[in-house]
């Protein structure tokens, strides 16, 4: 999405401040609004709820475990830790998810080698990646495997037209509520392919988007979904991306409140449908599997290419019994 195009910084507003004309003063006055401009997310994107939801309990000290904090690289978390519809737990340490990996610090590698990672599996597309890089360990493959077409770099140019002003919040709302809808339907190939591969290594993997919560949600979606965790635990995990997002997305909002001083059309509550995730965006994901494929079971045996055999090996693989 527009927001994960924006690498670590997502959109990036404090160099506007140097259109003005009076250089040094104006930056001096913008750093002391930007200071007292006090900005927080609404409620339903502070990913409180779904962090309380999902942690719960004897529960409680299995999921602390998943969220592996790294300095500049955000949302990284462990799939594990869940319960399954047929009470079996979902393994640690096989598969995590993340944002970009182009600001890991060379200090951190050995942080990510204690993971015992092999592989690092990058949604983005072309025109994301240029200039953001992943920085990886010698010793860790490194796959480009993008779900979506980026003609002429689409993705990145979302965030340019909602600086000026040209994307509402509904706008914002249903372009979103489309990705995830395509990306069951016109990308569905691409999905299967990447699926396989994260499904099939013998050791542990870690994928990313820019941001690690609209691509990389929904391929955790369907994975957690193939190994029989239920849709609400599915969608509060999808969820925690606004809670462990929080600061960042604040920080943002900040700096998009500032920036709304020189470009005055910019719709700040589209911003925020942009760096958010919310509920509504993966159910539009569920939603086009029911109504397009008969449901997840026959989406999961059909379009990925998983029959029950192989799923319950998967599951064995995956999981373990209480």
């Amino acid at each position: 999405m527009a927001n994960e195009a924006g690498g670590k910084s997502g959109f990036i507003f404090p160099k506007l401040l140097f259109l003005s004309a009076r250089g040094t003063l104006y930056i001096f006055l913008a750093g002391i609004a930007l200071t007292a401009c006090k900005v927080s997310v609404s409620e339903n994107h502070d990913g409180k709820s779904a962090y309380r939801q999902v942690v719960h309990g004897e529960d409680s000290l299995l999921l602390a475990k998943r969220y592996i904090p790294f300095g500049n690289t955000l949302n990284f978390r462990d799939i594990g830790g869940l319960k399954t519809k047929d009470g079996r737990i979902v393994r640690l340490g096989k598969i995590y998810r993340s944002g970009n990996l182009a600001s890991l610090d060379e200090g951190e590698f050995d942080k990510l080698n204690s993971l015992h990672i092999a592989s690092v599996y990058d949604l983005r597309t072309d025109h994301e990646i240029k200039g953001k890089e992943d920085r990886l360990p010698p010793n860790v493959k490194y796959f480009h495997t993008p779900t979506v077409e980026d003609k002429e770099g689409e993705i990145a140019q979302l965030k340019t037209k909602v600086i000026n002003g040209q994307i509402s919040e509904q706008q914002a709302f249903d372009k979103t509520i489309q990705f995830y809808e395509d990306a069951v339907s016109l990308n569905v190939n691409a999905l299967r392919e990447i699926m396989q591969d994260i499904l099939d290594s013998n050791t542990p993997v870690v994928y990313h988007c820019s941001a690690g919560k609209d691509r990389t949600g929904i391929i955790s979606a369907l994975i957690l979904s193939i190994l029989k965790v239920d849709r609400e635990t599915i969608v509060n995990e999808y969820l925690l991306s606004n809670y462990y997002r929080q600061e960042h997305t604040e920080s943002t909002l900040r700096k998009a409140k500032l920036g709304k001083i020189i470009k005055r059309k910019m719709d700040l509550k589209a911003v925020e449908v942009f760096i958010t995730v919310d509920e509504r965006f993966i159910n539009a994901t569920f939603e086009t599997i029911d109504k397009k494929y008969g449901g997840i079971e026959q989406f999961i045996k059909n379009q990925l290419g998983i029959d029950q055999k192989r799923r319950e090996l998967l599951i064995e693989r995956l999981t373990y019994q209480e």
